[in-house]
């Protein structure tokens, strides 16, 4: 979902620079330290391919607040939409590391542990907000005007979810490894 993507891309970021903190204290070049390439290439391989998940049901995507991203075609600024999203995401993960790294070199840490509880808080909030809302699934016709929708649980809406989530979570899973693993051996 638009509304969760987009913290939780930043989290990653942090996430990602508290994972490679040792190195980072050292590491003199903000944009071209040795883990920003390594960082960019899990969000255009396994973050942002969850969004595409918004082609399918964008309505969905973002909480039925609009039905504006629904029918891409011959509709340039919607389909931008899309492909602005991917954007933002990779994006925002680089503000996020970027920004952790700075705090690190600043001897800031508590600033890189507070703005990922934040970000998680601003990951979350939206569930919260509109709570129950994204349990059922549909076009923006069929579920606010008409109040249907299917169940979150149902294919084929829930077996792409599962696909994309379980790949992008073991894309984090091996992310994660090889940062505990290789960035403490960086050296600047």
């Amino acid at each position: 979902m638009v509304q969760v993507d987009l913290p939780a891309a930043f989290v990653v970021g942090q996430l990602f620079a508290a994972l490679s903190s040792e190195y980072l204290r050292k590491e003199p070049r903000l944009f071209t330290n040795r883990l920003t390439g390594p960082v960019n290439l899990f969000m255009i391989c396994f973050f942002v391919p969850v969004g595409i998940l918004m082609i399918g049901w964008p309505t969905w995507e973002v909480m039925y607040i609009t039905d504006w991203l629904e029918g891409p075609y011959n509709r340039p600024l919607a389909a931008g939409f899309y492909v602005l999203f991917g954007i933002v995401m990779v994006l925002l993960a680089n503000v996020g590391f970027m920004l952790g790294h700075h705090w690190y070199r600043e001897g800031r840490d508590k600033w890189v542990r507070n703005s990922i509880i934040l970000g998680f808080g601003l990951t979350v909030l939206p569930f919260l907000l509109r709570w129950g809302v994204w349990l059922k699934v549909d076009m923006y016709q069929e579920m606010v005007v008409e109040g249907g929708g299917y169940p979150f649980w149902e294919a084929p809406f829930f077996s792409g979810w599962i696909v994309m989530m379980s790949s992008m979570v073991i894309g984090f899973v091996v992310m994660v490894r090889w940062l505990k693993k290789r960035a403490p051996l960086l050296e600047p």
